[in-house]
């Protein structure tokens, strides 16, 4: 049976409100959810959801926020042109490279797994800095700061100037650009791996999945790596599920190119695929047969093995509650 999920639980989503957790779970099941994200903060809650067989994710968001760039500066990604990296969108990138947001996340995440009985915990914001959710994204270069330039040279023994940003990344992004593109990746999977760990030594049993950029290998021209740093044949041994985030509208895509996506991924890395798809309105507001149309593509795309509806709340919007019912409750059938 293939994995159902929706993202964002809270009570006040569910189309009744002021309902006890033994109904909040058999609300959700009605929508065809075997799975939710959220909800594991209340304990009654995923005790009556384990009852119904439903398992509880959560959500772990790795190298992102505003609080990092105010606490520790270096933290902040330098570009190219030696400029601190703008926040996009409400979106701060975190340098992942830093040795103690490393640290620091890697805490944060056994705290997690020790406070909550989850089923899985999904990485999100594992990446190297990008605002990705819209049409055509600007793809920054970073992190070009003196840290980040020390600890490529001691790895890779290769003598970039440290203090001079735009001198390092015109060799970086030139005669080094494959071992660069390599060492960034190499800082994404092996934080990865710790993660993996951590899991298997704290809750075995739990599921490690991956909200991944959906981009592949030929977009963009190549930035699925050379930007963002996750190589998903790379990824595909320290994780369980990935979750490519083919919100298709956001990105300015055609319901197909879900399919595609979640097809190289699960190539790439040979692990269950279960692609993420949009139901709220963003950019603009999303039909509900276009909703439809998005989840009859994840559901029957060969290479899923799931699928993550974002976010609980569009699902039963409007029109489109209809829809979730009758799709994820026929597929469930």
């Amino acid at each position: 049976m293939k994995t159902q999920a929706l993202y964002g639980f809270a009570p006040d989503r569910l189309p009744n409100l002021g309902q006890t957790p033994a109904a909040q779970v058999a609300g959700l099941q009605s929508l065809g959810c075997n799975a939710i994200f959220g909800g594991y903060e209340d304990p009654t809650f995923v005790g009556a959801a384990h009852a119904a067989g439903m398992r509880v994710y959560a959500e772990f968001g790795c190298f992102v926020g505003q609080t990092w760039w105010a606490q520790l500066p270096v933290s902040r990604p330098l570009t190219a042109a030696g400029a601190a990296l703008e926040p996009e969108g409400g979106y701060y990138g975190v340098n992942p490279a830093v040795p103690e947001v490393r640290a620091a996340q890697l805490a944060a995440l056994e705290r997690l797994l020790l406070a909550y009985p989850l089923d899985g915990v999904w990485l999100d914001f594992i990446r190297w800095p990008c605002h990705w959710e819209v049409g055509a994204p600007h793809l920054p270069q970073t992190s070009f700061d003196p840290s980040t330039l020390t600890l490529f040279r001691r790895a890779t023994g290769i003598a970039v100037p440290t203090d001079d940003p735009v001198g390092a990344s015109r060799r970086l992004r030139g005669a080094h650009a494959a071992a660069w593109t390599a060492w960034r990746c190499a800082q994404i999977t092996d934080w990865v791996a710790a993660a993996q760990a951590i899991v298997r030594r704290v809750r075995p049993g739990a599921l490690l999945g991956l909200f991944g950029v959906p981009w592949r290998l030929a977009d963009h021209d190549g930035a699925i790596l050379n930007v963002i740093g996750q190589d998903y044949r790379s990824l595909g041994q320290y994780v369980d599920v990935i979750s490519p985030m083919v919100y298709h509208r956001m990105c300015g895509q055609p319901v197909g190119w879900i399919a595609a996506v979640t097809a190289e991924v699960q190539r790439l890395s040979g692990k269950p695929v279960w692609p993420i798809i949009q139901a709220v309105d963003e950019p603009t507001p999303l039909p509900a047969a276009e909703y439809g149309a998005a989840l009859d593509a994840a559901l029957d795309c060969p290479a899923a093995s799931g699928v993550v509806v974002f976010t609980l709340a569009g699902a039963v919007a409007g029109a489109k509650l209809a829809v979730t019912q009758a799709k994820l409750g026929r597929s469930l059938a």
